[in-house]
């Protein structure tokens, strides 16, 4: 009695489809009025030009790094230039420069604050760089402005990736007055989601 093997051959079909919003929660809401933004794969890295005078390249290269880590599959990256004619995001000190002391552990809230502006025209263009202040308040001591500015300097770069509102929790860094300088989990879910959303804002021209 002769054996004979029989070979099988299975054709395993995979299906694609469009990458979808990954389901994140809990999470805040990032849109403003329906309107949405991030920055587009082509236009990675994000070109930042910071303030050269005082702290402000470590601020902004601290918040890059701090948001860059929050994805999983690079799907933000941005970087420093020294021109700020090339630069898609431009962040400047409004008035007085601090002295570069070591942060106090503690900090202050409301010891500085950013102002984070876009310019969008009807064409629902972003018209020139994204635009960030920031400002220190009187009545603090410099180790609390310090400290102050790690907190906002972060969440003024998370405008900048496309989160057009606040969160509403006070322990996100993204709440109005942030209290920590590290993304929490709502914070991480609602980024992550934001750039998994159609935008319907499309970034400056270069």
């Amino acid at each position: 009695m002769t054996a004979r093997c029989a070979l099988a051959i299975v054709v395993l079909t995979l299906g694609c489809r469009e990458i979808v919003t990954p389901v994140r929660a809990p999470r805040y809401v990032f849109d403003l009025g329906g309107e949405v933004f991030h920055w587009p794969i082509d236009r990675l890295p994000v070109r930042y030009f910071a303030d050269p005078r005082g702290t402000m390249a470590s601020l902004v290269r601290e918040g890059l790094r701090t948001w860059e880590s929050q994805f999983l599959y690079g799907e933000f990256r941005g970087v420093l230039v020294t021109d700020s004619t090339a630069a898609d995001v431009i962040v400047r000190w409004q008035d007085s420069v601090p002295p570069d002391v070591a942060p106090d552990t503690a900090g202050a809230l409301g010891a500085c604050d950013g102002v984070t502006t876009y310019q969008i025209d009807t064409a629902n263009v972003v018209e020139e760089p994204i635009r960030v202040a920031l400002l220190l308040r009187p009545g603090f001591t410099t180790a609390q402005i310090a400290a102050c500015l790690h907190r906002v300097a972060t969440h003024e770069v998370g405008h900048t990736l496309g989160i057009l509102t606040h969160s509403p929790a006070a322990t996100d860094l993204m709440y109005d007055t942030p209290g920590t300088q590290t993304p929490t989990h709502r914070d991480r879910n609602t980024v992550q989601v934001l750039y998994h959303t159609t935008s319907t804002i499309e970034p400056p021209p270069r």
